[in-house]
């Protein structure tokens, strides 16, 4: 399994980044950023290179930082012409979870990306309810 994230700036290498730093060096995993000064084409050309590095086939899933925005939009053009999965609003407990999950080779892309929606609402929690919650319980 193969992940490309892609951001707004340099959240998508910072995320790989501190992913790594967790987990530790991560193989078939790149990260791009898209800059005031870039434009659209050069992001999407890198995008596409790093596809066709990875084979272009079905084993790559995407990571994007906000729906709708000039990175997802970059992807998206990629899906018509390369069969891969793509998902936005990328947080870094999701992606140290595909990591983890792509330890496992029986796992698709299809599969990491469902587990991954269904991981997502936990990935957000209120602070100050947990701590109430954990004081109400002693």
């Amino acid at each position: 399994m193969k992940y490309i994230l892609v951001s707004h700036g340099d959240l998508a290498k910072s995320m790989l980044g501190s992913a790594q730093m967790i987990v530790g060096e991560q193989e078939g995993a790149v990260a791009f950023g898209l800059y005031p000064q870039d434009d659209i084409e050069s992001l999407k050309n890198q995008i596409r290179e790093a596809i066709e590095k990875f084979g272009g086939g079905e084993d790559i899933i995407c990571f994007t930082d906000l729906f709708s925005g000039s990175p997802f939009n970059s992807v998206v053009a990629m899906m018509g012409d390369f069969p891969i999965r793509h998902i936005t609003g990328m947080n870094l407990p999701l992606i140290l979870e595909a990591f983890m999950m792509r330890m496992n080779e029986e796992n698709s892309a299809v599969d990491i990306s469902e587990k991954l929606l269904e991981q997502a609402p936990h990935t957000f929690i209120d602070v100050n309810d947990y701590l109430m919650n954990s004081l109400e319980e002693e």
